[in-house]
């Protein structure tokens, strides 16, 4: 048996992070992989559709149920065991365990009651001299495994580390009807366009969509489709249309002291133009690399002045513009990386003297603080206004495109956000030319400009060899830029292969493909 809820009208479970609200009857919440299948073979049968949800910290939609029931897997959750290959060590998880949670169990060495999923390896890991950690940051913390993996969730260390995808060792993943399979990367290979695995009772073989994946970009559009390509790589990515995560292999690395700098600049685009020397030089080594533009620091300054509680930072110098913030290796190189970004500060307007920089974990914290305040006083103005106007929900960009467009892509957001008269500001993963472009609402007639806006963003960063979701995935609310990346072949052949996975049409009605 499986619990079953009937959901009511104010509850967690029709919405994310988007503020979009979707329809539902039930939620159903497994508490094992057993209870899971259960759900999956019943709800198959029936041709009943299920949501699949876990902390609902997405902000695209995914998981928002579009009818039928709501599939939680909040209660799966925690640690499994720890293993060790070629590549290093990995921690199994449940699909419902947060990135704080691994963090924890990963900072206090908590392996005494975890599976040795290869000999020895908890003891291992625990005597290692330093701690290790799972570098995929995806901004929020208290996102799940599963849902990051769905999504092929990225953030700012994307810069260093790369995605989601590139730290996944292996996954559970159970099937529409209930049958599960264990996907190791590398086990199973395409023959060229035609992939074939079994689950339980079942052998799956079908023709692979015919586009290629854009790997150049930081790129979170759909699963990484091409050649000979990894099954593994079907269901990263995927949203859930294809198969539930049940338990996830992820990789880890040695965690290494860090030197927290936000380092502020007269205006945009000088810190714009310190970006191209900072990443081109490869002595620097920073773990990420953010921008916070002119409109995104005016902002943390007015929230500040209306309550200096809300963001627990040291006061903004007064003649700072904008900002970059980053991280480096505290190691014994730091002096050498100082005195090149003395050199680059001074080409751009700005010194040392007015950044802020600081490695006790209380002082690296209240520079993220800043950082992190953008958005969040974004998404709490857009719930503002939900009462007022249910239909709105957050719109940003989420674009990314190749080096030598950078600057292009920047002037094209600037110039039609002036020239629609809408407010904005820009912020985030400058390092991998993905700022946000967060569009600040104040009406439905905004709101209707805007998104028509966002669109004519998307179809700039794909003409520019750029992908129109780099890191938040496509949900219900970006359904339009997988055929505008892929075209409407693309679209649907992916549409052909969900029908053989999953024949019913049951798993996340309206994610990804429609």
């Amino acid at each position: 048996m499986f619990q079953r809820q009937r959901i009511g009208h104010n509850t967690g479970y029709l919405t994310d992070e988007s503020k979009m609200t979707g329809r539902a009857d039930n939620v159903l919440l497994p508490y094992s992989e057993q209870e899971l299948r259960e759900i999956l073979r019943v709800y198959n049968s029936k041709g009943t559709p299920v949501t699949i949800a876990a902390m609902r910290t997405g902000v695209s939609g995914g998981s928002v149920p579009n009818g039928g029931d709501v599939l939680s897997l909040e209660h799966m959750k925690g640690a499994v065991g720890v293993g060790k290959d070629k590549r290093g060590y990995f921690l199994r998880v449940l699909p419902c365990t947060t990135l704080d949670e691994i963090d924890d169990i990963l900072t206090r060495k908590s392996f005494s009651s975890l599976e040795d999923i290869t000999e020895g390896a908890c003891d291992a890991l625990a005597k290692e001299p330093v701690t290790y950690f799972y570098p995929i940051d995806p901004t929020e913390m208290s996102g799940s495994i599963g849902g990051n993996i769905a999504a092929n969730a990225s953030g700012p260390r994307t810069y260093k580390y790369g995605p989601t995808r590139d730290w996944v060792r292996r996954i559970r993943v159970v099937m529409a009807d209930g049958t599960f399979t264990d996907v190791v990367r590398g086990e199973h290979l395409a023959d060229g366009r035609r992939m074939s695995f079994p689950a339980g009772k079942n052998y799956y073989s079908f023709e692979l969509p015919r586009y290629d994946f854009n790997s150049s970009v930081k790129n979170a559009t759909g699963p990484k489709i091409g050649e000979n390509m990894d099954l593994l790589d079907l269901f990263i990515g995927s949203e859930g249309i294809f198969g539930v995560i049940a338990e996830a292999d992820i990789y880890l690395a040695p965690r290494h002291p860090l030197v927290s700098n936000i380092l502020f600049f007269p205006d945009d685009e000088s810190a714009l133009e310190a970006v191209k020397d900072i990443r081109s030089d490869d002595r620097i080594d920073s773990e990420f690399l953010e921008f916070m533009d002119v409109r995104s620091i005016e902002l943390v300054r007015s929230r500040k002045k209306a309550d200096p509680l809300s963001v627990r930072i040291p006061a903004i110098p007064e003649d700072a513009g904008s900002a970059l913030f980053f991280d480096l290796p505290d190691d014994g190189s730091l002096n050498g990386r100082y005195a090149i970004l003395k050199e680059i500060a001074e080409r751009h307007g700005t010194s040392l003297d007015k950044s802020w920089c600081g490695h006790e974990a209380s002082d690296r914290e209240r520079m993220r603080e800043l950082r992190h305040s953008i958005p969040k006083t974004i998404f709490e103005y857009v719930a503002s206004l939900k009462g007022e106007m249910p239909r709105i929900h957050k719109l940003g960009s989420d674009m990314s495109v190749p080096d030598g467009s950078a600057d292009e892509m920047m002037a094209f957001y600037k110039k039609r956000l002036n020239e629609e008269g809408l407010e904005y500001c820009m912020f985030g993963h400058i390092g991998d030319n993905h700022p946000h472009v967060e569009i600040i609402l104040k009406s439905m007639d905004e709101f209707n400009r805007a998104k028509a806006v966002y669109e004519e963003f998307a179809a700039k960063a794909v003409e520019l060899g750029g992908s129109p979701s780099a890191e938040h995935g496509i949900g219900k609310i970006k359904t339009k830029y997988m055929e505008l990346l892929y075209g409407k072949q693309g679209v649907e052949e992916l549409r052909k292969v969900k029908k053989v996975l999953d024949p019913n049409g049951i798993l996340c009605p309206g994610n990804m493909i429609g």
